[in-house]
């Protein structure tokens, strides 16, 4: 009789247990990255009143079952539901979710790494990005030395604000390409300095301007021309807007055609072009090449200008006062690589000459670029970050680091959707996003809680009615008590 009291009482202990789960379950329903719980039961080690008997063969009687009467319920277990929640769109740029398995890494106060699905981060005033409680979110800063991100090193603090500006790269490299009208006529006249290029008619000659930049990022605009002097034959010019100005005095007026760039009148040299030279068309109209001589003619070489070396091919912008770099480019070059820092190319192979079409020569490939001051961020689903800068480049800034465990369910909540592995969830295995199991990031977007209301609920009523069952238990338990006690009366 008192078995069933007691048998009762812990059936009543692991409900509420059940409903105390149910309710965390419920309260953390908009818990951003929450994992819901359940509880199990299991039957607590029954009493044995008979033992088993065996069948009896001498006799012929048959065996029998033991006979048991059990002594209630315990908490076998309260697992975690390690499902991925539904993602919110935030368009908040700090805001991260994992998409598939993993946790973001936390951490960077000299404690043990902590584990968290909750990606509403932000920046603290020194540009790292943070979760809500201040821990800093971990993964690797991107190294400008060596032009990489070495995600083989332990992960460490990621700071926004780590490359505040990007730095000016002066222009080393710029290609040509397009048409030259074939259909243009010879000019046969001389052409030694500015002037002379400005009487050359228009059927006869085709400009385009371009843009380089110094090495303090300062931009400047050059003038590429092209005269027809020959069948398949053209003169090229290197030079920069010019306006006719007195460079003498009142008295002794002396008319030239000066740079509206100041930055240019390095000599004050007025009639000499920054570069002269000639490019030559075979008679399929592409840049002529001729290997097979002794002496090998090249298609595209220089002959003139301020600042040149015939022998290699180059020519330099020198810039006035000596304020900023000088700029040297190779003309014959053989390739074009944008990459290749040691062949500093002004590149014409890629112009061809048609007939029966427009000319028409662009700027295909350059490099250099101004400084520019960072705008904005991205994050990619490798968790890469990028910084935009006001000069329409990017930059990297860093990696996120992602962590997997063998046993997730294993892991240890400490609160504020915080956790830490345990002996059974097995350690960390960090890496990149998207690399083996680990999902990959989705920016603006959040996790939100796996719980389900519906299923909550109707828990709920299962478990409220257990508990009741079991009240009514104990209460007609007392109530034969009550029976035995009166029978003295």
């Amino acid at each position: 009789m008192m078995r069933s009291m007691f048998s009762s009482i812990s059936a009543l202990r692991a409900h509420q247990t059940r409903m105390d789960v149910i309710g965390d379950n419920i309260a953390n329903v908009n818990t951003v990255g929450f994992k819901s719980s359940r509880v199990t039961f299991a039957s607590v080690f029954a009493s044995v009143v008979k033992s088993a008997s065996a069948p009896d063969t001498a006799s012929g009687r048959g065996g029998s079952n033991p006979m048991q009467i059990g002594l209630g319920v315990s908490v076998a277990s309260a697992d975690m539901n390690m499902t991925r929640g539904s993602l919110q769109r935030t368009d908040n740029p700090t805001d991260l979710a994992i998409e598939g398995d993993g946790f973001f890494v936390v951490g960077g106060d000299g404690k043990a790494p902590r584990y968290t699905r909750a990606g509403n981060f932000s920046l603290d005033r020194m540009g790292n990005l943070v979760t809500a409680t201040g821990l800093n979110v971990l993964g690797w800063m991107y190294d400008p030395v060596n032009n990489q991100i070495d995600t083989t090193k332990s992960p460490s603090k990621i700071n926004i604000l780590a490359f505040p500006t990007l730095p000016p790269k002066a222009t080393d490299k710029i290609s040509f390409d397009g048409n030259l009208s074939a259909d243009l006529k010879t000019y046969s006249g001389q052409i030694t300095k500015y002037e002379d290029l400005l009487n050359v008619p228009a059927d006869s000659k085709y400009s385009t301007s371009f843009k380089i930049y110094d090495s303090q990022g300062k931009e400047h605009t050059f003038q590429l021309t092209f005269v027809k002097t020959g069948d398949n034959t053209w003169n090229w010019y290197v030079d920069a807007p010019r306006v006719k100005k007195n460079v003498g005095t009142a008295q002794n007026p002396d008319e030239k055609y000066v740079y509206v760039d100041e930055m240019l009148d390095a000599n004050n040299d007025y009639d000499n072009f920054i570069a002269t030279g000639t490019i030559i068309f075979g008679q399929a109209g592409k840049v002529f090449d001729d290997e097979n001589t002794s002496d090998k003619v090249e298609g595209i070489t220089i002959t003139g200008g301020r600042i040149i070396n015939t022998a290699d091919g180059t020519f330099t912008i020198k810039f006035k006062n000596d304020v900023v770099n000088p700029i040297t480019f190779k003309v014959n070059s053989a390739e074009f690589d944008v990459n290749d820092n040691t062949n500093f190319a002004f590149f014409l192979k890629n112009i061809t000459q048609f007939g029966n079409m427009e000319s028409s020569i662009r700027v295909a490939q350059m490099t250099g670029y101004s400084a520019g001051n960072l705008q904005g961020f991205n994050v990619d689903a490798s968790g890469k970050i990028t910084g935009v800068y006001s000069n329409g480049l990017n930059q990297l800034i860093g990696q996120i680091a992602v962590a997997t465990f063998a046993n997730p369910a294993g892991l240890q909540r400490i609160g504020d959707n915080l956790y830490i592995n345990t002996v059974n969830s097995g350690d960390p295995e960090i890496g990149t996003p998207g690399s083996g199991s680990r999902g990959t990031i989705s920016q603006g977007t959040l996790e939100m809680s796996n719980v389900d209301l519906a299923k909550e609920f109707t828990d709920m009523i299962v478990t409220q009615r257990g508990y009741q069952a079991n009240a009514r238990v104990i209460t007609s338990s007392d109530e034969i008590l009550q029976e035995l006690v009166n029978i003295k009366r």
